[in-house]
């Protein structure tokens, strides 16, 4: 039921979501679904804490765990003695650094473009 204010219907903010995808041909194959709107604050702590990383590995390691239980929706990745490796801060952290260093940037990219539906890094 939609209640309006003073005549005026609420706008319903429509939440983007994105499949990133990867020209690098090592990463033919993987499946990542991620948010591309996630709500301001988190948005904001995230570059926070990427940009104070210089010689703080505990601020990489909370943006890295907050991108992977704020943004992450699902993916295809098992580790190579086939554990399947949760879309989540644990399954993220798992990740070899070049790998999690490319999604994040390929999330990074799209985030602030609007209408966007998929990102390529």
């Amino acid at each position: 039921m939609v209640v309006s204010v003073n005549g005026v219907k609420p706008y319903t903010i429509q939440r983007r979501r994105a499949i990133l995808k990867f020209s690098d041909p090592a990463y033919e194959g993987m499946h990542i679904e991620a948010r591309l709107d996630i709500d301001l604050r988190t948005y904001l702590e995230l570059q926070a804490l990427a940009t104070s990383v210089e010689n703080n590995t505990d601020n990489l390691r909370a943006a890295f765990s907050m991108f992977g239980d704020a943004v992450l929706e699902s993916w295809n990745l098992q580790d190579e003695d086939g554990t399947v490796l949760s879309p989540d801060a644990a399954g993220f952290l798992s990740l070899p650094p070049a790998l999690g260093t490319a999604i994040l940037g390929a999330w990074s990219e799209s985030v602030i473009t609007p209408g966007e539906v998929s990102a390529s890094a």
